[in-house]
């Protein structure tokens, strides 16, 4: 059959519903290019999708048109019947993925279904202060040695068990009398590492200071042009729904943030950190280099000695292409020119050849109780001589 121009009807002839439909679509399209960045909706993917309804209600119209009324019932039932299906395949797909990913505990993003739901299981307790810690006294009890354990997430111990923690292992293989105390707060930045030094040396008296670096404490609170992911789903308040109770919908998020990354639809995080960093001189060089400075000149000056384990990043293998080393270099830089001691885990944990072992899960880098376990056989290598010497 062929199709001419005037088989099509003009606009100013269809329905008035109709045409009250497109048009409201189309103003509607024609407003979202005029939104601004907000954190509820994505313009670009609501214009997206305000393009694919245009369209699909216009094609929705012209079937309708050309369809007798049997036809159209017909049609209406399978789409019934497909839109059925599809909620049932969903509803047994989001069961199916809860049960393989069973034994995940957390997400890398600190949040999200997983995240969630170990929150509630593991039942993490917090001390007074707000701290995965148990409660104790400002003030050092007699012949105490109190070591505080300064960091982030990876301190905290996303995702692992409490007892695992490279701080509580510290604990349970020094002496009774030495003092191992976790202060690490998720998401916390070499700003937060330097502010909570400075309130330990005040209240908590410590007498040694452990600080654990990774690699995106070098930001130091400033996102500016890190990458970011468009979301499955454009309507922020319904993509935050959906990650913290679908299993099915975190996991195809995390994969499509990948896809995004692997496709150059986004920058990745080295390319991100390399602008940034990659400049011993640029400016956040300078103002990191300054921050860590200025933390341990604070300590140097309250006579109280520490030391800082860095911990890589094992999200990809650690070897001669490690897109991070060069952060690693200048944290040993400055821990030369402040006569400190540090560890760097990068040796340690390349020697592992199954790379996940490190990882809580499979769906989250942060380290693992082996991970955990390595780091504090390496701390206790280089700091319990100092340590046990101490009277």
């Amino acid at each position: 059959m062929r199709i001419t121009f005037s088989d099509f009807r003009p606009f100013r002839e269809l329905p008035f519903g109709r045409s009250l439909v497109l048009t409201a679509i189309a103003v509607l399209l024609a407003a979202a290019d005029w939104l601004p960045d907000n954190p509820y909706v994505d313009s670009d993917y609501l214009e997206f999708l305000l393009t694919v309804a245009l369209g699909g209600t216009a094609i929705v119209m012209a079937i309708g048109e050309r369809m007798s009324r049997e036809g159209i019932v017909a049609l209406r039932n399978r789409v019934i019947l497909l839109t059925v299906t599809l909620a049932f395949m969903s509803v047994a797909s989001e069961f199916a993925t809860r049960w393989i990913f069973r034994a995940v505990t957390t997400s890398s993003d600190f949040g999200g279904y997983f995240s969630r739901r170990w929150a509630q299981t593991e039942v993490v307790h917090t001390n007074h202060a707000g701290f995965r810690e148990r409660e104790f006294a400002n003030d050092k009890p007699a012949g105490v040695y109190r070591i505080a354990v300064v960091g982030d997430s990876f301190t905290y111990g996303n995702g692992i068990p409490e007892a695992t923690r490279f701080s509580d292992l510290l604990q349970a293989h020094l002496p009774s009398r030495f003092e191992v105390l976790n202060f690490g707060q998720p998401g916390a930045n070499t700003p937060e590492h330097r502010h909570m030094v400075q309130s330990l040396l005040n209240d908590t008296h410590p007498d040694f200071i452990l600080l654990q670096w990774y690699v995106n404490d070098t930001e130091d609170d400033d996102s500016t042009g890190r990458p970011t992911f468009y979301p499955i789903v454009p309507f922020r308040p319904l993509h935050y729904w959906l990650n913290n109770n679908s299993a099915l919908y975190t996991v195809a998020n995390m994969q499509w943030a990948e896809t995004q990354a692997t496709l150059g639809m986004t920058t990745s995080y080295p390319t991100y950190l390399q602008h940034r960093l990659g400049d011993p001189n640029s400016h956040d060089s300078r103002l990191d280099r300054e921050l860590l400075d200025d933390l341990i000149v604070t300590t140097q000056r309250k006579g109280v000695p520490m030391g800082i384990v860095l911990f890589p990043d094992t999200a990809a293998p650690i070897d001669a292409h490690y897109p991070f080393g060069y952060l690693h270099e200048r944290v040993l830089e400055a821990c030369g020119a402040h006569s400190l001691t540090c560890v760097d885990l990068r040796n340690d944990f390349a020697g592992i050849k199954d790379r996940q072992s490190l990882w809580a899960n499979k769906l989250d880098h942060h380290p693992s109780a082996r991970a955990n376990a390595i780091a504090a056989e390496k701390i206790l290598e280089a700091y319990s001589p100092a340590w046990v010497g101490k009277k």
